[in-house]
């Protein structure tokens, strides 16, 4: 009877909402078992506030600002601590299934999960069993032509600049041939960005990665935000959500295309081919839809951002560039067409892999926390702190990467000798870097990051000279999830003599 009153009351209904809203409060911030973790006020209550520093666009400044103002171990939403000390690295991204990807990842989901995205321990394992061989270096250095191909539509247009004298958007050229490089890697397709040199050739991969993080920051609402999202009368909403619908209906155009075509070897033709090593199992239609993907969504947009880093680190530091051009034009012939082969590059150029190594210490274009959840019942040691099951944790890399305690007081400069001491310290900081992950989680299309980077750095630093525009501009990275240099990056060319 007095139930009845009470959800008959207007009166009643408030005063009992607003006592269990106390509750609820007072539980968070005082008697939660993650309440003694310091963080924003408002982190301990909603998981809007881990949603507020994505919207940011610049999440990656933000939780560094939270590591100094809060120390090593913060809290940024009710059931979720960043770290950054490199002792929560191991128990973190080391410990198997004892860690496990947290729903965060379920925001990506497009066709099925994909490899980055499927938070099933078993289906991961299997997955990578079936792609490992298509991303190895030995399958990859077969396919150097298609680089070499792409590198030389690059220089064509720089060679048409250092003609011309005009200047030119050094950021849109290196996004061009990413996305160019990766059609045809993965689907034996040429999207001829390069030509058509048009911005709004790209795909809207910032949009659908923004998207995929908004979803992911909010778990409690999973999937039902996700289902819900499209009738919510928010333009910018509408606008991620056909970013994300275009690129799902392009790639899904590649894979019929080329499904019933013969297109040589491709990472499409692989995965089509591919056997799970242990039990002949192959990938279903949809499952080949969702991993190709990925192909197009982190093949281009992390590599492209990453070279643009990487020059205007170089461009705007005269003597690290000096001495790595002395360098290359000591150690490599000029060739007049394509690219340098990959293999012994990087041994044979130390200084230009200690500059690759700061671009991906300083800039880390891969800046979304990987969150995992802690699995065992009796919790997870971490940094010190018993962690207790379902708790999700996270490291930022770009925290990690300027922690002061690894890099020392001068992480926030652009300084490639620290990756050459002679005394064995720069060796041992390797395992600090995390901007293709860590564990084996690791991100599987590094090698094709790598091959890019390293060809572009080396043909075009040998056969060009830069002049940068704004010698002054001080860098700032937007980020979605995936960062990238804001504004453009203009730039005159001449031949190198």
């Amino acid at each position: 009877m007095a139930i009845h009153r009470i959800i008959t009351d207007p009166a009643a209904l408030l005063i009992v909402g607003t006592l269990l809203f106390l509750v609820y409060l007072i539980y968070q911030r005082f008697l939660h078992p993650l309440a003694k973790y310091p963080g924003p006020f408002l982190a301990a209550f909603t998981d809007f506030n881990k949603f507020s520093l994505f919207l940011s666009l610049r999440i990656d400044q933000r939780i560094f600002s939270l590591h100094q103002k809060y120390g090593p171990i913060v809290r940024i939403a009710p059931n979720e601590l960043s770290f950054w000390n490199p002792e929560a690295v191991a128990p973190i991204y080391k410990s198997g299934k004892a860690m496990v990807k947290s729903p965060f990842f379920d925001g990506f989901k497009t066709f099925n999960p994909s490899l980055f995205g499927n938070r099933d321990e078993k289906v991961h394992a299997l997955r990578r069993r079936q792609m490992a061989h298509s991303f190895s270096t030995s399958s990859l250095t077969d396919m150097e032509s298609i680089f070499d191909r792409h590198v030389e539509n690059l220089r064509r247009k720089l060679d048409k600049y250092a003609v011309s004298g005009d200047q030119f958007d050094l950021k849109d050229l290196i996004a061009f041939y990413g996305y160019d490089v990766i059609g045809e890697l993965a689907f034996n397709l040429d999207f001829h960005s390069q030509e058509k040199d048009d911005p709004e050739n790209l795909p809207p991969i910032n949009d659908h990665i923004l998207l995929g993080c908004l979803y992911g920051s909010l778990p409690g609402i999973l999937p039902w935000s996700m289902n819900l999202s499209k009738y919510l009368p928010f333009s910018w909403l509408r606008k991620l959500l056909g970013s994300r619908q275009k690129i799902r209906s392009t790639v899904a155009q590649c894979v019929e295309d080329k499904t019933s075509e013969s297109s040589g070897k491709t990472l499409l033709t692989n995965l089509q081919k591919a056997k799970d090593p242990e039990t002949g199992e192959e990938l279903s239609n949809i499952e080949i839809n969702s991993e190709a993907f990925g192909f197009l969504v982190a093949g281009s947009h992390t590599t492209s951002g990453t070279l643009t880093l990487f020059f205007h680190h170089l461009l705007h530091n005269p003597d690290v560039r000096r001495r790595l051009e002395e360098e290359i034009c000591q150690k490599l012939p000029i060739i007049e067409h394509g690219a340098y082969p990959f293999p012994g590059l990087e041994k044979m150029l130390p200084f230009m892999t200690a500059c690759i190594r700061e671009n991906f210490r300083h800039s880390p274009v891969f800046t979304m926390p990987l969150t995992r959840t802690v699995m065992d019942h009796a919790g997870m040691i971490i940094d010190g702190e018993r962690i207790p099951r379902g708790v999700n944790v996270s490291i930022s890399n770009y925290s990690l990467h300027h922690n002061p305690s690894i890099w020392g007081p001068d992480h926030d400069e652009f300084n490639p000798d620290r990756w050459l001491a002679s005394d064995g310290t720069a060796q041992d900081k390797l395992q600090y870097l995390m901007h293709f992950g860590v564990g084996h989680r690791m991100c599987i299309g590094r090698n094709i990051a790598t091959i890019s980077i390293v060809k572009i750095i080396t043909t075009l630093f040998r056969s060009y000279d830069f002049d940068v525009m704004d010698k002054d501009e001080r860098l700032d990275v937007m980020t979605v999830g995936i960062g990238e240099k804001e504004g453009p990056l203009w730039c005159r060319v001449s031949w190198r003599e």
